[in-house]
């Protein structure tokens, strides 16, 4: 797996499906994900590197965490 490294390509994963930054929201080190539904998920991500630039970028563009 190309692990995206620019925010760019970050950006591109994250929002590749229509989601967009107020789609997502932050509990501790899990990144949830609200659909048009309203239904909540967890996104998994089986490849550490890329889920810690994710975790970043997400907290960079300012995404709600849980308390």
């Amino acid at each position: 797996m190309d692990v995206p490294k620019t925010k760019q390509e970050i950006d591109a994963w994250l929002f590749r499906d229509g989601l967009t930054v107020d789609d997502y929201f932050m509990d501790g080190q899990v990144i949830g994900y609200k659909l048009v539904n309203g239904r909540e998920y967890d996104l998994l991500i089986d490849h550490e590197g890329l889920a810690a630039a994710c975790r970043a970028r997400l907290i960079e563009l300012g995404v709600r965490q849980q308390p």
